[in-house]
């Protein structure tokens, strides 16, 4: 779909609205910050279909040497810490979860929703929320995809986390955040509420979809644990500090205006053994101050629309 330029726009997902124009955002009990913690639960395959394109770093390009396609052989490294992740990382995470009376937002690839009944036994135990995933790590939605194939797609996904979980999936986080211009609508269509993908705001907005009602609450990429740790070098102590900077700044525009703080965790990264203490400590910085409301994904969105819409 070509670009254009209205009101500062370029796409038709959404209307442009600087945040100091909107009424005030007010969350339950008047607090200052809205709090979601996304896990990934998610399968790095062993090998992929020949010509699968490869996840894009956040620059726009391959993660590795392969120019747009797959190796031909399997990636052992990245399947061993994926699957680290599923066997022993994610414990550790629901643990410090746990220790903060946090219910988790599960986002739950059909990989994993197929084949890892133990962690979806897991999520379940704490009430947490599933949302879903896509079909794999290795596997995303790409501009090559015909409108039928990636409905296929979105619809293979949400029928997997239905199956696994009991729950028709109401969230939506792509894998490596990637959509197409025909995206937003077939999630619309296929009955998802809400998107993760749309990293450009601090606060819950609604989008417009050609039917259904879709929002985002979106999940600010670059601080990622994958992004800002592995892609963007930064080592453990520092996304510790910047973690909670982003926190405090959040907190002290919340005074006037709601906030959203999107906390989105990969288990074979913030599980290893010298990395959970620093998730442990942020959590604690955050749940150590009045005026946080820590929540699923879902319940953050409810209360939005209920706030933000008048009944007709």
């Amino acid at each position: 779909m070509p670009a254009t330029r209205s009101h500062g726009m370029d796409q038709p997902f959404y209307p442009w609205s600087p945040i100091v124009s909107r009424p005030p955002l007010r969350w339950p009990d008047n607090a200052r910050v809205a709090l979601a913690v996304i896990v990934n639960l998610e399968h790095w395959d062993w090998e992929v279909p020949a010509g699968t394109p490869l996840p894009v770093t956040p620059n726009g390009g391959p993660e590795g040497l392969w120019s747009g396609n797959q190796p031909a052989f399997p990636d052992i490294g990245g399947y061993g810490h994926h699957e680290y992740g599923n066997r022993v990382g994610v414990f550790r995470i629901f643990d410090v979860l746990d220790k903060y009376g946090i219910k988790p937002t599960l986002a739950l690839d059909k990989a994993v929703a197929d084949h890892y009944p133990a962690l979806i036994k897991e999520g379940l135990k704490r009430g947490g929320e599933f949302i879903a995933h896509g079909l794999s790590r290795r596997r995303i939605i790409h501009v090559g995809m015909s409108e039928e194939e990636e409905r296929q797609y979105i619809r293979d996904s949400i029928d997997a986390v239905t199956k696994a979980t009991g729950t028709r999936p109401i969230g939506w986080s792509g894998p490596d955040f990637q959509e197409t211009p025909n995206t937003p609508n077939l999630l619309a269509e296929e009955g998802i509420r809400y998107v993760c993908d749309w990293g450009n705001d601090e606060q819950p907005y609604r989008m417009t979809p050609r039917t259904g009602e879709l929002y985002s609450l979106g999940v600010h990429g670059h601080l990622d644990d994958n992004y800002i740790h592995l892609h963007g070098r930064r080592t453990i102590n520092e996304v510790n500090l910047l973690w909670r900077d982003w926190f405090d700044g959040l907190y002290a525009d919340g005074a006037t205006n709601g906030r959203l703080m999107v906390l989105h965790l990969h288990p074979w990264i913030m599980g290893q053994p010298w990395r959970i203490r620093h998730l442990d400590e942020v959590l604690g910085h955050i749940c150590a101050r009045q005026g946080v409301w820590t929540a699923t994904g879902a319940e953050i969105i409810d209360w939005f629309k209920t706030q933000t819409e008048q009944p007709a």
